[in-house]
C-alpha cells in the first residue's frame, strides 16, 4: 500500500508541476519589477501555441520573491492561442489553463517582458527569456541602469524550475 501511495504521490507531483515547471521570480534590486510572462510550445511550428499574460502585469516589489506553478494566478487574464486564429482571452482560473490540462502540459515559460519602477515612476524596460524560443528571440540576460535581469532553468528531481532574477 505504501508503494501505491508513493507512486500516486509522485504522479500527482508530476502534474502539479506541469507547464515545464514552476516560474520562480527573485527581485534583489531596490526597484519594483513589473512583468508580463509568456509560456509556449517550443516544438509547434508557426509560433501559434502560446499563453501570454494580458493583464494585470505581475508586480514583484523591491526585495521580493514569488513563484507560480500555473496560469491560475488570482485576477489574471491570459491570451491563449493554439492555432493561427486570433488568441482568446481567458481568466487564469479557466479550466483549459488548469494544471495537468492540455495547455499546461504542452507549454514552458519562455519570455518576460518587464519594466522597472521606483515610487510609481516607470524606468527601464526590456525582455529576457529562453533563447531556444525563436518566435520572439530575446537574450537570457539584459542589463539596465536599475540592474541585470537574468532568465535560466534548473532541473532537479525531474522538475524544471525557470528562474527570473533581478540583481
Amino acid at each position: 500500500m505504501k508503494k501505491l501511495l508513493t507512486i500516486a504521490g509522485l504522479l500527482f507531483l508530476s502534474f502539479a508541476y506541469a507547464q515545464g515547471g514552476p516560474l520562480v521570480v527573485n527581485n534583489y534590486t531596490s526597484y519594483d519589477f513589473h512583468t508580463r510572462v509568456t509560456a509556449a510550445n517550443l516544438t509547434t511550428p508557426g509560433c501559434h501555441f502560446y499563453v501570454a499574460l494580458d493583464h494585470p502585469e505581475l508586480v514583484i516589489p523591491s526585495g521580493g520573491s514569488t513563484s507560480y506553478n500555473s496560469f491560475n494566478i488570482p485576477g489574471t487574464y491570459w491570451k491563449v492561442a493554439t492555432s493561427s486564429s486570433p488568441a482568446t482571452l481567458r481568466p487564469g482560473s479557466h479550466p483549459s489553463l488548469a494544471l495537468g490540462g492540455v495547455i499546461s502540459l504542452n507549454t514552458k515559460w519562455v519570455i518576460s517582458q518587464f519594466q522597472f519602477y521606483k515610487s510609481g515612476t516607470a524606468l527601464s524596460s526590456g525582455a529576457v527569456g529562453n533563447t531556444n524560443y525563436t518566435c520572439d528571440p530575446v537574450p537570457n540576460v539584459t542589463t539596465t541602469p536599475q540592474g541585470s535581469v537574468e532568465w535560466f532553468t534548473i532541473t532537479s528531481g525531474g522538475t524544471t524550475y525557470t528562474y527570473l532574477q533581478m540583481y
